[in-house]
């Protein structure tokens, strides 16, 4: 019989994206931790199709999640050796004894936060209770999110909101349009998915939740330790696509239709499409992007930001103990990923 978590994956596998045909590269089995992708996965793509997972002897399978919780169960019982996950999963697994580490940020800043229709009267999150909030899905960060944040305010995350799936960008639209949901707990690039379906919004603007981190790749300790240079090797592949995806915006969406042609739109002109997708990528590249290009180095980790965000979740009871982000979290690859030319990435 099959474990739950079994059942996830094979749940994953139904719809998961294989990379390339079978060969003696070294496998990555990835936990997207999401049930959908955008063009805001052009980072994967064009390190696909330019050769540089090929180059750095990595193949990956990606396997698409409801969520971050989901991925983290699945790779702590190794059928993932990466998670792209969110922090709070990290977080309550490592209080159960699990020993699992973040060594890439792929996001250096928060993707997630709430936003309400460009006229709501919303002014505080006081104004939460007795609403239903809208979420990609149950085991989405965004319910982490939004029970946390009424719990700053004063409210009963578990009877003074009310937490609901929406369903796709258009299905959210409808919903909003309808006034079934009027707030939402998601994150950037869905956000702007849903306002191209019609529905303009607000985004709050949340100081404190802007600085905390976001999805970053976390393994288990022991891949860590074994497969040190598949992880470093996909990373920088990675990281390779991420600067071309900068530097080249438009191409990189183009080749992002060549390698997931179901992201590709069916009918009409191209490059109208390409510039309606921009949008979405430049959405991403804005929490990818460098501080200090000279300086920086791809997929650092703030420890100092982790820590912060698992106590703001312990002091609004998300984690039922203290985290400490140093054993939870590694730099100790990030320079060996760094080690390519990143001015001949950005010209090709």
């Amino acid at each position: 019989m099959y474990s739950r978590t079994m059942l996830a994956l094979a749940a994953g596998l139904a719809i998961a994206v294989s990379t390339s045909p079978a060969s003696a590269q070294n496998k990555i089995r990835l936990g997207w931790c999401s049930n959908t992708y955008s063009v805001a996965i052009a980072q994967f793509a064009v390190a696909q199709k330019k050769g540089w997972f090929k180059d750095n002897n990595i193949d990956f399978d990606l396997f698409t999640f409801g969520g971050s919780n989901d991925c983290m169960r699945n790779l702590a019982t190794g059928e993932l050796d990466v998670a792209l996950a969110s922090p709070e999963p990290l977080g309550i697994l490592s209080l159960q004894g699990v020993k699992a580490k973040v060594f890439y940020s792929l996001y250096r800043r928060n993707i997630f936060g709430m936003a309400v229709a460009a006229d709501s009267n919303f002014k505080t999150y006081a104004d939460l209770k007795g609403q239903s909030i809208g979420v990609t899905s149950m085991a989405s960060v965004g319910v982490t999110i939004a029970r946390a944040l009424a719990a700053n305010a004063g409210l009963n995350p578990q009877t003074d909101i009310r937490v609901v799936v929406t369903g796709e960008p258009a299905q959210t639209a409808t919903l909003m349009r309808r006034g079934d949901v009027k707030i939402l707990s998601l994150f950037d690039t869905y956000y702007t998915q849903v306002e191209r379906a019609g529905i303009k919004l607000r985004r709050i603007q949340d100081p404190e939740i802007k600085r905390f981190p976001s999805n970053a790749m976390v393994a288990m300790d022991t891949t860590i330790e074994k497969r040190r240079t598949d992880l470093v090797n996909f990373a920088r592949a990675l990281s390779m696509g991420t600067a071309y995806c900068i530097a080249h915006p438009r191409e990189a969406i183009k080749i992002t239709y060549e390698v997931y042609p179901r992201l590709k739109p069916s009918s009409g002109d191209i490059e109208e499409a390409i510039t309606r997708d921009e949008a979405i990528l430049n959405d991403r590249i804005e929490t990818w992007r460098l501080d200090n290009p000279k300086t920086d180095q791809w997929g650092a980790v703030d420890v100092g930001a982790f820590q912060s965000y698992f106590d703001w979740l312990q002091k609004n009871e998300l984690l039922k103990g203290k985290v400490d982000a140093a054993q939870v979290t590694t730099n100790a690859l990030i320079a060996d990923i760094n080690k390519f030319d990143k001015k001949l990435v950005e010209e090709k």
